[in-house]
């Protein structure tokens, strides 16, 4: 390709170990086989990750990718993707973020950084201009996210930057670190900090000095107006903005589906007193928004005064507000608002560590962790000066924290007695505030084959059914109408999944937001207005499918990781709690019932064997994986 659009057309390779910085060209046929972002991180990882490498040695790969789309005036562009093998799953690791890293990533010259090796001093990457240059950071490392932010800007002279940056969590490879950028934003899930801390790696600074081509400026600039015009004003997507994620929160509580007490029950009590209405009457400041978003879901609130103050910062949104709420049942907001700092200022995903402290107190009560293990610190259900506490211990892994900054899987595996049946998770990834019980069985069958482990938003949220959306889908096959949330097998389900699984990794792979994905046609980015815009931005003509068979390929290159890695279909398995009916609440007696049917379904719609959970020779070879191919054959991992 003469000329780069919408792309930068460099990668960026950083050797740790040897302190080498080398660019390297993008290759002239990805974009039309894997679009950009997390599909160029597929490609990559496959040709390139040793098989079987421990995620915390220098030889794992730690990939930053922005999309097509990232960086330009499209709705929903402002995002960063993290790749990994995951320190908590020993699978494939993807982690995404908003604020302005991404953009700033194609502002300093580059489509991706591929950082491998191992710093033998702590070290920060510095970007501007198309260079690059690795520089000391021994006297950030023991900061929290905003210390090392701050003392970066000051240090660099300029305050139109954007910082990633790991935390003492990251530092001290709690499993579960996450990646921060711009003080809050966090990449949370699947511990990308980790892998980042294991490198000695504490930050990276993109300051800019590029802007990003368009092959079609008129073009691009109107369908891109006309993109954000129907996003915002489409009523879910006010009632986004207007209220963030926390606003459906209180809904979800009505249905019976609000995680509580380590997902036993789906009813919380005290929901009022964490929901939007609280935290805006209260403590909100202001909302808050990503580059280049219509929506602006973010919240920016803080505690004036008391045990629980806490300065101005993003948050919480409805994850952190249940997994440090509902879960361990703390119905107070201002110590919901302190949780989310903390974690995000430590470097901690809050979904992973949320979690794993409700595991811990059930499995407390119920005698399998004793006084002996948590050093004498009782554990109870609504607990919040406990709870806190334990959030620090586990940030610098002191005595109790040390097991819990494993996570709950890992943990379980260390205490044994039974405490693993209590741990709810696929692939040693625990669920987030999300019950495919009750929500969608969507979600269960995204939970069950999803790369990354028990996710809602990795490739997509899922429960369109539940939301009565289509998003344009149709198109591209999606089967409607779709089937009774609650409906399981016989009704199209993993027909259904397929399509909008593939559709998550079309977003994931431009660089967009899926909650611009989640509505109906007309308000979201469908699969039409997907191409247009990809067209009009880039000059490469793309069909709908052609996009969706990009989003194939990288899809099935994350299965062919995983597989490559010794995933079998019983990692695929749903945890007992979901096959168990909820206790109580509106939602009591409702469980997964065909789990192995629903598995079974989604492998045939994606082409895989259904006795196995491999991808079938055929499929592989109809996306042109023929290479992929080979090599599973040669493993013996491959269904014909």
């Amino acid at each position: 390709m003469d000329e780069w659009y919408g792309y930068t057309g460099r990668i960026l390779r950083v050797d740790l170990t040897k302190k080498k910085i080398v660019v390297d060209e993008l290759k002239k046929d990805w974009p039309k086989l894997y679009i950009g972002g997390l599909g160029f991180a597929a490609r990559l990882m496959w040709d390139e990750q040793e098989p079987l490498t421990d995620p915390l040695s220098p030889d794992n790969l730690l990939i930053a990718t922005a999309g097509p789309m990232t960086g330009t005036l499209a709705p929903g562009s402002g995002n960063i993707f993290w790749a990994f093998k995951s320190p908590q799953t020993n699978f494939w690791g993807e982690t995404r973020s908003g604020g302005k890293f991404g953009p700033f990533l194609k502002f300093s010259g580059f489509d991706m950084i591929v950082i491998k090796g191992k710093s033998d001093e702590p070290v920060y990457l510095y970007l501007e201009g198309g260079k690059a240059e690795l520089r000391k950071a021994s006297h950030l490392w023991g900061m929290t996210v905003h210390q090392a932010t701050d003392t970066l800007k000051r240090e660099i002279g300029a305050k139109d930057v954007s910082i990633a940056a790991i935390g003492p969590a990251g530092e001290n490879l709690v499993r579960y670190a996450s990646i921060m950028n711009d003080y809050d934003r966090a990449a949370g899930r699947s511990g990308g900090g980790t892998v980042m801390g294991s490198k000695k790696l504490k930050a990276i600074v993109a300051a800019g000095g590029y802007g990003v081509k368009v092959y079609d400026p008129e073009r691009f600039l109107s369908l891109s107006y006309e993109a954000e015009n129907a996003i915002i004003n489409d009523p879910s997507n006010r009632a986004m903005g207007a209220h963030g994620t926390i606003g459906g929160l209180k809904g979800l509580n009505a249905m019976g589906g609000l995680p509580t007490q380590n997902f036993r029950t789906g009813y919380f009590e005290k929901a009022n007193k964490i929901s939007a209405d609280y935290l805006e009457n209260n403590y909100m400041i202001k909302r808050r928004a990503c580059y280049s978003c219509t929506i602006g879901c973010s919240r920016y609130s803080y505690v004036a005064a008391g045990n629980y103050s806490t300065p101005p910062s993003e948050g919480p949104e409805y994850e952190t507000a249940d997994m440090a709420g509902a879960m361990p049942m703390i119905g107070n907001m201002e110590a919901i608002i302190r949780y989310n700092y903390l974690a995000n200022n430590y470097g901690m995903d809050t979904i992973t560590l949320g979690h794993t402290i409700s595991w811990a107190i059930e499995a407390y009560e119920m005698g399998m962790i004793t006084d002996k293990e948590t050093g004498g610190i009782k554990l109870k259900w609504g607990d919040a000066d406990t709870f806190l506490e334990l959030v620090d211990m586990i940030a610098y892994r002191k005595g109790f924290g040390n097991l819990l900054a494993e996570g709950s899987y890992w943990a379980a595996k260390k205490i044994g007695k039974g405490s693993e049946n209590l741990v709810n998770h696929v692939k040693g990834l625990e669920f987030p505030a999300h019950d495919p019980r009750v929500e969608s069985k969507f979600l269960a069958i995204q939970y069950a084959v999803g790369p990354r482990g028990a996710c809602h938003e990795h490739p997509i949220y899922p429960s369109y059914d539940m939301m009565g959306v289509d998003s344009g889908l149709r198109e591209v096959g999606l089967p409607w109408p779709l089937p009774d949330r609650l409906e399981e097998v016989g009704v199209n389900r993993g027909k259904a999944y397929r399509v909008i699984a593939l559709y998550g990794e079309v977003i994931n792979s431009l660089g967009y937001c899926n909650f611009y994905a989640a509505t109906t046609e007309t308000g979201s980015l469908s699969p039409k207005r997907l191409a247009t815009l990809y067209s009009s931005l880039t000059g490469i003509e793309l069909t709908p499918m052609q996009i969706f068979e990009a989003g194939e390929r990288s899809w099935n290159l994350k299965r062919a990781f995983n597989i490559r890695e010794g995933l079998e279909k019983s990692h695929d398995m749903l945890p007992k709690r979901v096959i168990t009916p909820i206790e109580s609440g509106p939602a009591k007696g409702l469980k997964v019932e065909k789990p192995k049917e629903l598995l079974e379904e989604s492998y045939e719609g994606f082409g895989w064997d259904k006795e196995t959970g491999y991808i079938k020779k055929s499929t592989l070879e109809r996306l042109g994986l023929n290479d992929v191919a080979e090599y599973l054959e040669k493993i013996k991992k491959l269904s014909n």
